[in-house]
């Protein structure tokens, strides 16, 4: 559906504007397809989350995941179903946890910031080997600034859901940081293929 939505799109831009190169028209075909599949992805998880009656958790989680990811980048599923499997997993690891996970010492979470900060200062942004990174020195001070807001809010706010989020999923990030400079990067979805192998 995402790919056939793409096409009749670009097919539509391509024919109201001739002054688009087949390059031009693999671009905005991946872009839709992106932007579709981010779309579709969103809506499913939030209905699921809608079913369990814990809208305001995932959004928060969401929006933190938003903030940091893009700056600091992660790993990738190498197709839309996968990718999807993976989100709704994500979202609901963050959940429980957020529910049940107890508060620790202070000192714990004091380490786990320090700690934090130091693998986003060394490894942010992740590598990427089909988007390579032009701006590096500016996406790892940005996750650096996301980093500390996120960790400032932790410290001054005391309900523990809303703390336990913030930690989970600071630590999913820095985990997906530490595996992908340590492992290396896992293939993007199978689009990057079909576009690349045209514009490379």
């Amino acid at each position: 559906m995402i790919n056939t939505l793409s096409n009749l799109i670009s097919k539509y831009l391509l024919k109201n504007n001739t002054s688009l190169t087949k390059t031009d028209l693999l671009k905005i075909q991946y872009t839709l397809q992106v932007i579709l599949g981010d779309i579709i992805k969103f809506i499913i998880i939030f209905l699921i989350f809608l079913a369990l009656n814990q809208v305001p958790l995932f959004l928060l989680s969401f929006i933190i995941l938003i903030s940091i990811r893009p700056l600091g980048g992660g790993a990738h599923c190498k197709t839309f179903i996968s990718c999807l499997i993976v989100s709704i997993l994500y979202f609901i690891i963050i959940m429980l946890f957020s529910n049940f996970f107890p508060r620790l010492n202070n000192n714990f979470y004091i380490a786990f910031f320090a700690i934090s900060f130091i693998i986003t200062l060394a490894y942010a942004p992740c590598p990427n080997e089909k988007r390579p990174i032009n701006n590096k020195a500016t996406l790892k001070i940005l996750s650096l600034i996301s980093l500390t807001i996120w960790g400032i809010l932790f410290c001054k706010l005391s309900n523990i859901q809303i703390c336990n989020c913030i930690f989970a999923s600071i630590l999913f990030q820095i985990a997906q940081i530490t595996i992908v400079n340590t492992k290396g990067v896992v293939s993007n979805a199978k689009i990057y293929k079909h576009f690349f192998s045209h514009t490379s």
